[in-house]
């Protein structure tokens, strides 16, 4: 064969690859369309007991009281659906095809959850001991090729509101991947680049199994790859308990809320790039000019973000 002919080959090789991916996610498109704009809304109580559990989690003195301002992201211990435990998939989720739509890859398998990353835009405060409202929609499905196989990604966006004036909005990003042979510590290796080393300040976190279990708990978040380390290698391919994309984000934020606490943050927007692993140390890095970023123990890459100022 030509040189010619073996390039035009290859071309309509990837023309009809190509073809069938945009068919597959058409028929995905399709078969979520009654998901697309679904609405739910919750109340809750910003418990002050809730965020001295989370200050004790982070080994600090449970100071709160009624009336101090929620730190950024915390709002994350509230509004959570009391799902039996009947209504659970086998990862520890609640069955997909309530709120969230059924994603399917067709092969049978119950897809892999990643919390994939989000905005937060903070308007005005939310106190210990308002009673607050949760209005989510979901605003998007949409079916991607990764290098790992078939991915989908569902667009939420949740408004949190006190006596009717909005104080939070949060654009969050949940990603479902096919079940994939590959270890799990190997794409995160793959995909992971170097981090940067130029930070301004930075501290060192050490996750450990207490920690990821009382977050699970206080966030009601029964996901096993946070507390079930035969899940997580027999199941998942990871090599350890998993640290919580959100726990990594409410991390970042908090490096910034402490490093400046006469500072007012406008907007949070962080993507996660590769997990972390217990036992392992991460740095949690910031510059002045509000860029943030998480790195593994090996100086690669685990999340992203930026911080702007009011």
């Amino acid at each position: 064969m030509s040189f010619n002919k073996f390039t035009q080959t290859k071309f309509r090789v990837r023309q009809s690859i190509h073809r069938r991916r945009i068919m597959t996610s058409m028929i995905d498109l399709q078969k979520y369309n009654p998901w697309l704009g679904k609405e739910e809304s919750a109340a809750a109580l910003i418990d002050v007991g809730m965020a001295n559990k989370m200050n004790a989690a982070l080994d600090r003195e449970p100071t709160f009281a009624r009336g101090d301002a929620l730190p950024p992201a915390w709002h994350w211990l509230y509004f959570h659906r009391a799902v039996r435990a009947e209504d659970l998939a086998a990862d520890g989720h609640p069955k997909l095809g309530g709120f969230m739509p059924p994603i399917s890859f067709g092969d049978g398998a119950p897809p892999r959850r990643m919390w994939a990353g989000g905005k937060l835009t903070f308007e005005h405060p939310i106190r210990l001991g308002d009673r607050a409202t949760k209005h989510s929609i979901i605003k998007s499905i949409t079916p991607k090729e990764g290098r790992s196989g078939a991915l989908c990604f569902v667009s939420i966006e949740n408004e949190i509101s006190v006596d009717g004036h909005r104080c939070l909005c949060e654009e969050q990003t949940i990603v479902y991947r096919q079940p994939s042979q590959s270890n799990g510590e190997h794409l995160q290796n793959a995909s992971a680049k170097p981090a940067a080393t130029d930070a301004d300040f930075s501290k060192s976190f050490t996750p450990d199994p207490v920690l990821l279990f009382r977050y699970s708990a206080l966030t009601f978040n029964s996901h096993r790859i946070h507390y079930d380390v035969d899940y997580c290698r027999q199941q998942e391919g990871y090599p350890n308990l998993v640290v919580h994309g959100p726990l990594t984000a409410t991390l970042l934020l908090d490096l910034f809320y402490r490093q400046f606490p006469d500072r007012q943050i406008a907007t949070f927007d962080y993507r996660g790039l590769s997990p972390l692993f217990n036992p392992h140390a991460f740095t949690l890095n910031g510059k002045e000019s509000g860029e943030a970023w998480a790195a593994n123990h090996q100086g690669r890459l685990a999340m992203s973000a930026t911080v702007m100022w009011k």
